[in-house]
């Protein structure tokens, strides 16, 4: 019975623990898409591109290796935020741009980065303002 109360107390901290340190995230596959605006900031590594626009919340993803491997644009929040958005390219380097429009909070740094192969691939990252200049 002791062990019993032990696990079940074990499970909420458990819980409590995780709550307090998750990261809100999202996902999405872009949509076939022109190119950013000129204006946009953005950043390259091996295979892929990706360029942030604070207005309209958009991450623009393009393929540059026509190598097979599906491509990423990630914006994740800065310490001490924690959120993140990411946009998928698995159209080909053939296809083009594609776009995700995400809400993202407003008045906070970020960093974009560009990944080749999401997870394993190769990865450079810049740093961008969530927000129009005004």
């Amino acid at each position: 019975m002791r062990t019993l109360g032990r696990a079940l107390l074990a499970v909420p901290a458990a819980v409590l623990i995780t709550a307090g340190t998750a990261t809100a995230a999202a996902a999405a596959n872009g949509t076939p898409s022109s190119a950013p605006p000129s204006s946009a900031p953005c950043v390259s590594t091996s295979g892929a591109k990706a360029c942030f626009v604070a207005n309209g919340d958009a991450v623009y993803v393009k393929d540059t290796k026509a190598n097979g491997d599906s491509v990423a644009g990630t914006l994740k929040s800065r310490l001490p935020s924690r959120w993140g958005r990411e946009c998928f390219n698995s159209r080909g380097a053939a296809a083009g741009w594609v776009k995700c429009s995400f809400n993202v909070p407003e008045y906070e740094w970020a960093d974009l980065w560009a990944v080749n192969k999401p997870f394993i691939g190769s990865q450079n990252s810049t740093g961008v303002y969530t927000s129009p200049i005004i």
